[in-house]
């Protein structure tokens, strides 16, 4: 049955930008230790057939155990048990936005927690509805509820009423611009979100901490509000998704994907540690090389780029 015992609540930083230096000073103080944080690519792709590659996901370990999920798009659900990842270690899972190839796999991951001995409180953290487009508690009802839901059998789970071996604990992340939020997930252990534009999707980007280390998730987005550069600052790792090239042929492209000038111009002004390209599509496949130039011009830290499976050690080069 469900375990009682509840995770820490929620710990708020709401930071303006005249308190940024505070929080950048804050985490860069404590020295990473390579091999304290990883993070595993579940899938390095976007919505695309044909690409041979899962959709985007990312699974970040700490101290060798599988903590926080973000995103769990098409084909993460077979690539997280790939990985060896132990379902009961598994404590949160971060949604940047509810398009398809980031949370297809969900279903799955409801699905087969119980069947893997899972028996706790599971935080499921999104954005909050926008206009037309929904947020945390709108998408696991459609998907979930009991009366109309697409999987109307899983009811339980996301019922706070109704007695079941695990429950889904849904967290709206609801953030005006230019505030930072962060929520604490065990005494050494935070995640902080910030709002990005990605055209008008509700969407976040991410960033996870413990023990000195810090990775970044973009999320899609174009960066035209430069939000990502407070979340971003001092970061270890910052995971970008290079989802079109520089000036890109495709409006819709330039519209909600950042150009590689805009990811190597973050990199360089946050002084990230490692830049990881993922959300890799056909239009930008076989155009590593002319990225990479536009990156390094303003960025000469590592880059890499992402592929499914591959493991990142978050500190050190």
């Amino acid at each position: 049955m469900l375990q009682k015992k509840r995770l820490p609540k929620i710990s708020l930083s709401l930071l303006f930008a005249g308190c940024l230096w505070g929080y950048a000073s804050s985490v860069m103080a404590a020295v990473c230790q390579p091999g304290k944080l990883v993070v595993q690519v579940l899938g390095s792709g976007g919505p695309e057939l044909s690409d041979q590659r899962a959709s985007t996901s990312y699974l970040v370990w700490v101290d060798q155990k599988a903590r926080i999920l973000v995103d769990f798009g098409s084909g993460a659900a077979l690539n997280y048990e790939k990985s060896g990842a132990n379902p009961a270690e598994l404590d949160a899972v971060l949604f940047s936005h509810f398009h398809v190839d980031h949370t297809a796999d969900f279903p799955a991951l409801v699905k087969g927690l119980p069947f893997a001995g899972y028996d706790k409180e599971l935080r499921v953290f999104g954005p909050a509805k926008r206009g037309v487009f929904p947020g945390i508690k709108e998408f696991t009802h459609a998907l979930f509820n009991r009366d109309t839901g697409a999987y109307a059998y899983l009811a339980d789970y996301a019922d706070p009423d109704v007695s079941s071996q695990f429950k889904m604990e849904l967290e709206e992340v609801s953030v005006k611009p230019k505030e930072i939020r962060r929520y604490d997930i065990d005494e050494s252990l935070t995640v902080s979100a910030v709002s990005v534009l990605h055209g008008p999707v509700p969407s976040l980007a991410w960033r996870v901490e413990s023990k000195g280390c810090s990775v970044t998730f973009s999320g899609d987005t174009s960066n035209t509000d430069q939000t990502l550069d407070q979340l971003a600052q001092g970061t270890d790792v910052l995971l970008a998704h290079n989802a079109a090239r520089e000036n890109d042929p495709d409006e819709v492209a330039r519209l909600l994907h950042m150009m590689p000038t805009e990811i190597g111009r973050i990199a360089g002004a946050t002084k990230a540690g490692k830049l990881v390209l993922s959300h890799r599509m056909k239009r930008t496949l076989g155009h590593e090389m002319e990225s990479t130039a536009a990156i390094r011009k303003n960025y000469a830290g590592t880059i890499l780029f992402a592929n499914d499976m591959q493991r990142i050690i978050v500190g050190g080069k």
